[in-house]
């Protein structure tokens, strides 16, 4: 008898942004030729001297698997010990190292919804329960605390927090965050602040971790343009970084992804004076769509809400003409769209299409 999966119930893939060329070729497009708005890079990247340190990046020997260099410049960065700091192969690695290190079968897995959905895929991969508690429009976005302190009760091993979140683009305080935090005595409060490098005043959010049972995520992939390379580091006590070690594979993150990391690093810069761009395009390009009937949900991060009424017939109309958004159906919130800014020439582009359609 064959060996069975471990997995024998089909888990469902999580939809992400991109348009897949698989998707293109079924609809008659060529992938090249389609402006995509459904994900959230930097279009300004990466810095100009991360090709010169791919470039020099010695890929004949096996890398570093410690990522000690770049490891040492986000600690220095964070102003925490080189002990708290765990690189990965993108956000995205770190948190399935959570999932990993943390999650057990049985457990039960809290996430602040409506929200990325590899949360609860991951949770459920891991043996673990996923449950959602999803925030209403109406409430704007923002998390009902008794309602989160009866969940809380329940003893969640995992709490899932994005901020700024995906797809809503709330970014919540610190007070409230503090708060959050503070129901978590019995949990692990992950902070998932992947499209932290956006917001224009964030807060520094690395004083939370005197008050344990928190680990902040972060990625160089999105505000530094390195989707092709991935890379992403988490935040922790040296407990929790320690665990994630422990089951991190060997030589995850390449000798590319790390070069470009400390080339990103370096450059004090590019980060700055991308996101001023992106908020000018930002307030200029939601302030058409309104003018058009379609006012944006506020956002704090390089991309915000849309509703349209009919979120997978509007990305439809417009893959037509050769533009792609992001369908929100699999939020939980089919009446959106999700658009990433780009760059002033691109979002005319956007809106020449949005007009035609």
């Amino acid at each position: 008898m064959a060996t069975s999966p471990r997995h024998e119930a089909a888990i469902e893939s999580c939809p992400h942004g991109v348009l897949s060329p698989r998707e293109a070729r079924a609809r008659g497009l060529d992938p090249g030729e389609v402006l995509d708005f459904s994900f959230n890079v930097n279009p300004y990247g990466p810095p100009l001297a991360v090709a010169a340190a791919v470039s020099r990046a010695a890929i004949a020997r096996y890398p570093d698997s410690d990522s000690a260099e770049l490891r040492a410049a986000l600690a220095q960065r964070a102003g925490v010990a080189e002990s708290q700091v765990c690189v990965g192969d993108g956000s995205m690695e770190l948190l399935w190292l959570l999932g990993l290190a943390y999650l057990r079968p049985g457990d039960r897995a809290l996430i602040l919804g409506p929200t990325f959905g590899e949360y609860a895929r991951l949770a459920r991969i891991f043996g673990a329960q996923p449950v959602e508690m999803v925030a209403s429009e109406a409430a704007g976005w923002a998390p009902d605390l008794a309602a989160l302190r009866r969940a809380l009760a329940q003893g969640p091993r995992l709490v899932f927090l994005c901020n700024p979140n995906n797809p809503t683009g709330l970014y919540l305080k610190r007070g409230l965050v503090e708060e959050i935090l503070g129901l978590c005595s019995q949990s692990l409060l992950v902070m998932d602040e992947a499209f932290l490098g956006f917001v224009g005043s964030p807060w520094p959010s690395e004083p939370l971790l005197e008050r344990g049972q928190v680990v902040l995520v972060r990625s160089l992939t999105k505000d530094y343009a390195l989707a092709g390379l991935r890379l992403g580091y988490a935040i922790g006590s040296a407990q929790t970084v320690a665990a994630l070690e422990a089951v991190r594979p060997p030589w995850s993150v390449n000798a590319l992804a790390q070069a470009a990391g400390l080339a990103c690093l370096e450059d004090g810069q590019f980060l700055p004076t991308t996101r001023r761009q992106l908020e000018e395009t930002k307030a200029w390009l939601t302030g058409e769509l309104a003018a058009l009937g379609l006012p944006a949900v506020p956002s704090a991060a390089n991309f915000f809400l849309l509703k349209v009424g009919d979120g997978a017939a509007f990305r439809g109309r417009l893959l037509e003409l050769g533009v792609c958004v992001r369908d929100c159906a699999s939020f939980g919130l089919p009446q959106y769209v999700r658009i990433g800014v780009r760059t002033p020439a691109e979002c005319r582009r956007l809106l020449e299409a949005i007009k035609c359609r």
